[in-house]
């Protein structure tokens, strides 16, 4: 899974929130999640291709990523296996 983050509002230095696209495949379609980092949250925009309509398994995985990362070191860019 392929995330890239579009748009960002610093705070402090610090990351407030952000919209990170995210892929499921190499070729589909990128989804779109918001993140607000100061209150611990996330909304799905809209899914990529190959993500499941009801479990969400790709946006999930990156949302429970993202959220776990240090704000100071969240990443513009990344990759990160995932196994279904």
């Amino acid at each position: 899974m392929a995330m890239h983050r579009e748009i960002s509002k610093e705070a402090k230095t610090k990351i407030a929130a952000a919209t990170y696209l995210y892929q499921a495949d190499c070729d589909g379609e990128w989804g779109e999640i918001q993140f607000n980092f100061e209150e611990k949250t996330a909304q799905i925009i809209q899914l990529a291709d190959w993500d499941l309509m009801i479990s969400q398994p790709f946006a999930k995985h990156a949302i429970s990523y993202l959220l776990n990362c240090q704000r100071e070191k969240l990443p513009k860019e990344t990759v990160i296996s995932f196994d279904a």
